[in-house]
């Protein structure tokens, strides 16, 4: 199975299982959903995800509130593609209307044996806005 297909198959499995760690919109009180600014670049992030506790085999981490924290809901999709466009070490592997898939890669499996991804599956709702999160931190095998 290529690395696409296997990313194509873990969010397809991520986003129809309703996983641990998706998270839906929160409500504001007069019911729209609040909007949080975003937080600098994802460098940041992906240091605070790959300097916590490291995935073991096949054992795939949630790592949804610290994407979260770093890229909040109500965030429109143009910001967050945007963002990992910009990246040198993420990339985009699946991108529709109400869905953006990134998988970010430190190290390749077979000369690093501390070689991890992150995967994160961003929802959005029909207006652009991110409404769900599911990611997961994982060892490259």
């Amino acid at each position: 199975m290529t690395t696409t297909l296997a990313v194509a198959a873990l969010a397809a499995s991520l986003s129809s299982c309703g996983t641990a760690g998706a998270h839906n919109g929160a409500l504001a009180r007069d019911g729209t959903k609040k909007e949080a600014p975003m937080k600098t670049g994802v460098s940041q992030m992906l240091e605070e995800i790959y300097s916590s506790r490291k995935p073991v085999r096949f054992e795939q981490l949630d790592v949804s509130d610290v994407v979260l924290r770093h890229i909040p809901l109500g965030t429109d999709k143009a910001a967050v593609t945007r963002l990992f466009a910009a990246s040198d070490s993420s990339k985009i592997v699946e991108d529709s209307a109400d869905k953006l898939v990134v998988r970010d890669n430190k190290g390749q499996a077979m000369l690093d044996p501390d070689a991890r991804s992150v995967v994160m599956t961003f929802s959005f709702d029909p207006a652009g806005k991110l409404a769900k999160v599911a990611a997961v931190h994982l060892k490259n095998q």
